[in-house]
């Protein structure tokens, strides 16, 4: 009997089709048993947050410099590159300077923030930047919503709302009296994201956070720390449970042995990302679990 050989191109070109299948299969496992993510993410001194779900992603500031990319990239597959929210909690470049990076190498579909007039050079340079590249950008203020499909077996819809500031705030020399300040329901659960506010800010927000009941609560502390936030009002009202410090090498003092110690008083466990690394909360089957990537 005559032996039949198949041309080289024809293996190579099965093989690739195998391959392409494999892979198909692979990422439509992966997204169909993708989890419900909040990861506090190691970059340096200053702050960067990602939202993941089945929606989308979302994040919330991007830290001082590139390393941003390199925390991005361990929780998001290679093959997801779109960010669908950009949230920028105030100008200062420990918040933002990151994202001149994450803009060359993620499609970001649409970017929040409320200050538009902060006069840095850098902060405008990347408004040029996000109105060059044709980008949506929303307005933030208290009372915008973001909020996505209810996961089968809860009670309520999954959000991510603006408390903080009004919309009709005067804006001061210092960005941080006009931070946004967010609180994301995940279930039974409730993050507050609390960029770099002061005690002042703090206090506006008691009416909202006596609202909350029955909740589990995950603080991100104020400025790194800073002793100028986190007064023990503003603890004893919101009660957290486990308080996130996104801090890194500094010279300020940062995080304040005060505010650890109140932290303390209230019970709350505390993290810290120049300690622990980045610090990721997993929704998985209506259950949060806490997982530290230590570096």
């Amino acid at each position: 009997m005559k032996e039949i050989k198949m041309p080289k191109r024809y293996l190579f070109f099965l093989l690739f089709l195998f391959l392409a299948n494999v892979f198909t299969w692979w990422i439509i496992i992966d997204f169909k048993m993708a989890k419900e993510k909040v990861v506090f993410l190691n970059v340096g001194q200053g702050d960067a947050e990602l939202i993941k779900n089945a929606a989308g992603n979302i994040l919330i500031d991007a830290g001082p410099n590139n390393k941003i990319l390199f925390e991005l990239g361990k929780i998001l597959p290679f093959y997801d590159r779109t960010l669908d929210l950009f949230i920028l909690s105030h100008p200062n470049k420990d918040h933002f300077n990151g994202l001149f990076e994450v803009l060359d190498k993620y499609k970001i579909r649409a970017v929040m923030l409320n200050n538009f007039t902060y006069p840095s050079s850098s902060f405008q340079k990347l408004l040029e930047e996000l109105k060059k590249r044709h980008i949506l950008i929303i307005k933030g203020f208290e009372g915008v919503r973001i909020s996505w499909p209810a996961c089968a077996g809860r009670q309520k819809q999954d959000r991510l709302l603006v408390i903080y500031p009004p919309e009709n705030l005067i804006f001061s020399n210092n960005p941080n009296n006009s931070c946004l300040v967010l609180d994301l329901s995940l279930d039974k659960n409730q993050f507050l994201f609390t960029g770099d506010i002061s005690s002042t800010q703090e206090k506006k927000l008691s009416s909202f956070l006596t609202s909350l009941q029955n909740q589990y609560k995950i603080l991100k502390v104020a400025h790194h720390g800073s002793n100028y936030s986190s007064s023990d009002l503003f603890l004893k009202t919101f009660k957290p449970q486990i308080a996130i410090i996104e801090v890194g090498e500094n010279s300020y003092n940062q995080p304040h042995p005060d505010v650890l110690k109140r932290l303390k008083d209230i019970g709350a466990q505390v993290f810290r990302t120049d300690i622990n690394g980045t610090i990721k909360f997993i929704l998985e089957s209506n259950a949060l679990k806490m997982k530290i990537e230590q570096e």
